[in-house]
């Protein structure tokens, strides 16, 4: 019988061929011109496919944890950065309610705190599913943004990302970065802290995760600080493995 280690490893063995294969669809297609150049890319397209099949294959026999980050293409970009996909026609209480099911298994603990799952429950933003896919890419705890005030936080984020506006996250989009950060990375998203957005304040404790008092509240706490979506540009650089130094 195949060990769990070593269906990770097959994962991730496949994973990193898939990527290593559209990053050379991407360089080619980029410079072809020729009959060849396409034809070496309907080659690497069939090799792609193939390797997605694979992979699709694997997520079946994948632990809890990995299966919920495959799910959602979940990839840990750096110290509380996180890429995810949330799929058409799927609202984000889903995805935090698979969490919570996930938690409750293996950890016999709540990760939703119940009365704001119930109030979540009741929520559009939460409850209505996007009818196209939406790839987001989010630091949750951005270094240097907390002691700030709201005005300060969304100009500190402007000047610290400097690939374009980095904005302030909605509430229901850190959510989900939280649970599948939590989940996938075993780590809190949050480090301990209150995390501002556009829209209110997310906490997460052991309790679970919910909404902080400080929703929208312009003062400057110690403990209180910013999450937001990174640009295009810092993503690509964070996964080349340069990513900025903090201000």
């Amino acid at each position: 019988m195949t060990s769990e280690s070593e269906i990770l490893q097959v994962y991730e063995e496949t994973r990193q061929r898939l990527k290593d294969l559209k990053e050379d669809y991407d360089t080619i297609f980029g410079i072809a011109n020729t009959p060849d150049d396409y034809e070496s890319l309907n080659v690497i397209m069939r090799q792609i496919r193939s390797q997605e099949q694979a992979l699709r294959e694997i997520q079946s026999k994948l632990p809890p944890r990995e299966a919920f980050g495959f799910k959602y293409s979940a990839e840990v970009l750096g110290p509380r950065q996180i890429s995810f996909t949330i799929p058409a026609n799927v609202p984000r209480i889903r995805i935090l309610e698979e969490a919570q099911d996930i938690h409750l298994k293996l950890e016999q603990r709540n990760y939703l705190f119940p009365i704001r799952h119930k109030v979540w429950l009741s929520m559009p933003s939460f409850t209505k599913a996007g009818a196209v896919e939406v790839q987001l890419n989010i630091d949750g705890c951005v270094d240097g943004s907390q002691h700030r005030t709201l005005v300060e936080q969304r100009l500190f984020l402007i000047r610290k990302y400097e690939e374009g506006e980095a904005k302030l996250t909605t509430v229901e989009d850190l959510a989900v970065a939280h649970a599948i950060y939590f989940t996938v990375a075993r780590e809190n998203l949050f480090q301990g802290r209150k995390i501002r957005t556009s829209n209110g304040t997310l906490s997460f404790d052991q309790l679970g995760l919910g909404l902080d008092k400080f929703s929208l509240d312009w003062n400057r706490f110690h403990d209180v600080a910013a999450a937001c979506y990174l640009p295009a540009g810092t993503v690509a650089r964070l996964r080349g493995g340069k990513e900025k130094d903090p201000d």
